[in-house]
């Protein structure tokens, strides 16, 4: 392992193949929808919907921890949704592996953010996660209707993932202008003690995501996929920002079962990142944030 790696890495988009993801179209939709237009070939714990060779190619690529973002949204597109008491559950059972993220389905916010008072304490719960651009009723990240998610997530201390991505909002039936990241910014500024995870990094809007985050330092750049795939549109602006002014507040992740965890680790590293802030991208930043210890 270079010098420039951590001695571990924590990747903030990972759905595994257990029940609570394969069942439905959460697995199935993030493994098939890049490939008619990408070559990604995919893992094979993807393909054999294993949990041991998930595991070992963990441990191959160096990822200590995978986080598995809730997804409680009803069901618009093929998105799907995943139970948050499954989550619990797994990333309870692997604790060594998983972290995980509570869903907040924006069509039941009340009950949704009862569950997540009620897991908030379970071990290895680390946020709470919304989809606002691809949900049922597609809404901007500072709609009225969301202050109580943020509300919450101070009061627990937690950080917030916010979702976005264009081919995110067109699975869910909607136009790519639901992942502009322009609603983030008045988020932030409204709540500037809140952490905000900004999943998919508002692809393609790269570079109003890397200015968004520059003029609020509670926003964090989560590009996963974006930025951990050779000749990806737009990852050099995320490799741009972080290598300017965001080497704290840029996070790694694979987007998994997407792409092949080792194919994603390779990608990143030769993407153009100064090489002393690979660690802080892969392990510390994240560590932090969701207060992992090393």
């Amino acid at each position: 392992m270079s010098a420039m790696m951590p001695p571990a890495i924590i990747d903030m988009r990972l759905r595994p193949p257990i029940p609570a993801w394969t069942r439905g179209t959460v697995f199935k939709t993030a493994m098939h929808y890049p490939r008619h237009c990408l070559s990604f070939k995919g893992a094979r714990s993807a393909w054999l919907e294993s949990l041991d060779i998930l595991f070992q190619e963990m441990d191959v690529s160096g990822i200590k921890y995978g986080v598995l973002m809730g997804r409680a949204s009803s069901g618009a597109g093929n998105l799907g949704g995943v139970e948050n008491r499954e989550i619990v559950e797994a990333v309870d059972k692997y604790r060594d592996r998983f972290l995980g993220f509570i869903g907040i389905d924006l069509e039941a916010i009340d009950r949704s953010l009862g569950e997540a008072r009620e897991f908030a304490s379970s071990p290895n719960i680390k946020g709470i996660s919304i989809e606002p651009g691809s949900g049922k009723r597609p809404r901007w990240s500072d709609d009225a209707s969301l202050d109580p998610i943020y509300k919450t997530a101070l009061k627990l201390d937690l950080p917030v993932s916010i979702s976005l991505s264009g081919l995110l909002s067109a699975l869910g039936g909607h136009d790519i202008s639901w992942s502009s990241p322009v609603s983030i910014q008045r988020v932030a500024q409204k709540y500037p003690d809140l952490k905000i995870i900004v999943s998919h990094a508002a692809w393609p809007y790269a570079a109003e995501m890397v200015v968004v985050a520059l003029a609020c330092p509670n926003v964090y750049v989560s590009p996963d996929l974006y930025a951990s795939t050779a000749g990806m549109i737009c990852a050099d602006t995320y490799v741009k920002g972080a290598n300017m002014f965001l080497e704290d507040r840029t996070l790694f992740g694979t987007a998994y079962p997407v792409k092949d965890l080792q194919e994603s680790v390779r990608d990143f590293l030769d993407m153009g990142w100064r090489q002393e802030i690979i660690p802080n991208i892969l392990w510390r930043n994240a560590a932090k944030l969701l207060k992992v210890a090393v």
